[in-house]
């Protein structure tokens, strides 16, 4: 399939959904309220539940409601955020956080060390960082009225880095009555945080619209706004997200006034965008968006590492960036599972993934590989996100490739939302599955103990449930070395260890940019996320 009939099928899928989109934006004359920013996010919210799910509108929206104990500034330093002071103690194995004053849920009701100690407990189990510090923790108590205290077995040097990281999921504060006892695959019932701003249950419809409005109680910190850190000041009385789906319907609104900021501006449309007056195009992650494809591990046949490892002769990044940008400048062929131009991207064992033979060559190898490790034509279940952009044109890619060496593909089409939804089921069966194509950014992606799409811990893995003893015991080492020089050793270590056991496999790296009206000031550069504080509109 050539590029040119890729973007054809997902423009035509797009175009179905014209009718359905253009009934959301309201007709007649562009509104000009400076009190309320209306914006386009990449996809529907589905989930109130940042632990529950990792899904990138969950998280954005998190931050609108939740604030975190600490957070990364411009220069990747942690600050504190709702915490005022903390300390170490000598032998490493107390820290002690005492929070800041006035800090209040948008109930009135007041945070304290317990509400922080039950959101610790929840987060351990679902955050990679978070499971490594479960693993040396002795206890957690209230200390004081504002304090309380981590007691550990043994050190764990990075604990700032891991409570302060933004992403995939970050030290969100929730209330102790609502979480405590609560399972993480127990999504919450209601979104009461301490943020910048409240959710209003009452307007949020599922597929159309989602509403926010300023926290009256949220006190900022008094240091300026630098990335996910510093004052957070709600510049706006409310914020709207509208889930306009189609991506004509996205350019219009926003040329028209419609709408006053859209997350990602569509690839077909980005270069007449950039001639419109009125409107700015630019890019607010350094680095772009990692491609990152998961292999079901518990689903056969990708349960044998031979078929797992095969699948790198189908991967072609070059007609997969085509395909999504339709131009080699605004992507990266990177082989790198901790991102290329990250301080520990490293692109070892990644030779076939990378591999400049010609297709033929690389499909039959890699069909020839596939059926040495025991595969007997299967069907093989890639879900396809029709209503994302990158992950749906670089999927076609994927299947065509693998359609061709003589792989029984199913592909399935759904919604972004059903696959947050459906990538929790393991092994077969009905709703099982054995390739997704999803993405990650730098801050998530470039530490190899941190992130959350790189532990091999089996069940406690992300969706595709990675399970492998010296790949694990690599990145522990990595976590405790201090030596940089070691540290960089063993990072591309662990990226080839990654790579032969088929972890996960990068598809490229992209330059996604985010489009405004020139009348939205104060929009922050920040890697992986957007956020509403800080923004204004002028006249």
């Amino acid at each position: 399939m050539n590029h040119k009939s890729i973007r054809a099928i997902s423009r035509a899928v797009w175009a179905a959904v014209v009718c359905a989109a253009a009934c959301l934006v309201p007709a007649g004359p562009a509104r000009a309220d400076k009190s309320v920013i209306r914006a386009v996010m990449n996809g529907d919210l589905r989930s109130i539940d940042p632990l529950w799910t990792i899904a990138p509108q969950t998280r954005v929206h998190a931050y609108m409601v939740y604030d975190t104990l600490f957070a990364t500034d411009a220069q990747s330093r942690i600050q504190p955020q709702m915490v005022e002071s903390w300390s170490e103690s000598p032998d490493h194995l107390t820290w002690t956080f005492a929070l800041r004053d006035n800090l209040r849920f948008s109930d009135g009701v007041p945070v304290t060390p317990l509400d922080a100690i039950a959101s610790l407990r929840r987060w351990m189990l679902v955050d990679s960082s978070g499971q490594y510090i479960a693993d040396v923790l002795a206890g957690m108590e209230q200390t004081g009225p504002k304090s309380f205290a981590l007691r550990l077995k043994s050190p764990f040097p990075q604990m700032l880095r891991a409570l302060g990281k933004p992403s995939a999921v970050p030290t969100f504060v929730m209330p102790a009555r609502l979480i405590d006892g609560l399972p993480a695959n127990k999504q919450i019932a209601e979104p009461m945080g301490s943020g910048v701003f409240v959710m209003k249950r009452d307007e949020w419809v599922a597929g159309s619209k989602v509403v926010y409005i300023r926290n009256p109680l949220y006190v900022p910190r008094g240091e300026p706004a630098s990335s996910i850190a510093g004052g957070k000041v709600a510049k706006v009385e409310r914020v709207e997200w509208l889930n306009l789906t189609d991506p004509n319907t996205q350019v219009g609104a926003l040329k028209t006034g419609e709408i006053d900021f859209l997350q990602f501006a569509p690839p077909d449309l980005t270069a007449d965008l950039r001639k419109t007056k009125g409107i700015v195009v630019k890019s607010l992650w350094p680095v772009g968006i990692q491609g990152h494809m998961r292999v079901n591990w518990t689903n056969p046949p990708f349960d044998n590492q031979g078929i797992r490892h095969a699948l790198h002769n189908f991967v072609h990044q070059p007609d997969m960036i085509m395909a999504v940008m339709g131009n080699m400048t605004d992507g990266q062929v990177c082989g790198a599972l901790t991102m290329c131009g990250s301080a520990t991207g490293s692109e070892e064992g990644a030779e076939l993934l990378l591999s400049k033979d010609p297709e033929a060559v690389r499909l039959k190898r890699g069909i020839e590989q596939m059926r040495a490790a025991g595969y007997k034509g299967e069907p093989i279940v890639v879900l396809d996100a029709t209503d994302q952009v990158m992950q749906h044109n670089a999927t076609l890619v994927l299947v065509d490739a693998m359609r061709k060496a003589g792989v029984n593909v199913d592909l399935q089409t759904v919604d972004w939302a059903t696959i947050t939804a459906r990538r929790t089921n393991r092994g077969p069966g009905p709703n099982g599955w054995h390739i997704l194509l999803t993405t990650g950014g730098q801050v998530a992606s470039e530490n190899p103990a941190f992130s959350i799409l790189l532990p091999a811990r089996c069940d406690k893995s992300f969706p595709g449930w990675p399970c492998d003893e010296p790949y694990e015991k690599l990145r522990s080492a990595w976590l405790n070395e201090t030596d940089p020089i070691k540290s960089r050793g063993l990072a591309v270590d662990i990226q080839k260890r990654a790579m032969e056991i088929t972890l996960a496999i990068p598809y490229g790296q992209f330059l996604l940019p985010a489009a405004w009206r020139d009348t939205l000031e104060g929009v922050l550069d920040i890697p992986e996320h957007v956020v509403f504080w800080n923004m204004w509109k002028r006249e």
